[in-house]
């Protein structure tokens, strides 16, 4: 498959390097974003074919669903697939994987690992992080959706579970 991931911190640290991770730069990563998909299912010469995009997802918050299903609408419209694939794993593993050297590299924002720490903490408090059994189906009928938990799955076994699962080869 030719594609290349989007983390979610790429375009938030972008604009947070400049306004802190406040609403403005909240808002101004989602335009991006938006902006970046209307893009690319509209270009002729894309360096990849597909796009492969990282988000948190408060399951429970309005506005996250909202941004979903605004992003499915572009690629959908444009006659393009889209499939959702909601990584769950136990808390203790996600805090272990927060501090990992490939994570801190790629994403500025968890750097400070006492404040990383206490956000996903927080998060995990306060949203609804796991949606139920067959909420992402009945949410977004037109997408292909699955659930892993991923816990004791290195990201190799993933891939390989999301291309068998979807039939991606």
């Amino acid at each position: 498959m030719d594609g290349k991931l989007l983390f979610n911190h790429q375009t938030i640290d972008l604009f947070a390097n400049y306004l802190g991770y406040t609403p403005a730069a909240f808002k101004l990563s989602d335009s991006t974003r938006i902006e970046l998909f209307k893009a690319f299912v509209a270009g002729e010469q894309n360096t990849v074919k597909t796009i492969i995009f990282t988000v948190l997802v408060g399951f429970d918050q309005k506005e996250d669903i909202a941004f979903l299903h605004k992003i499915c609408e572009i690629f959908l419209s444009a006659g393009q697939p889209v499939y959702f694939v909601e990584l769950v794993a136990q808390l203790e593993e996600r805090i272990a994987r927060n501090r990992q050297e490939a994570l801190l590299k790629a994403k500025p924002s968890k750097r400070d690992l006492a404040f990383s720490h206490q956000e996903l903490l927080t998060f995990n408090e306060k949203y609804r992080l796991e949606s139920h059994s067959t909420e992402l189906a009945s949410l977004f009928p037109k997408v292909k959706t699955m659930k892993i938990d991923n816990t004791e799955l290195s990201p190799e076994m993933v891939s390989q579970k999301i291309i068998a699962n979807f039939q991606l080869e």
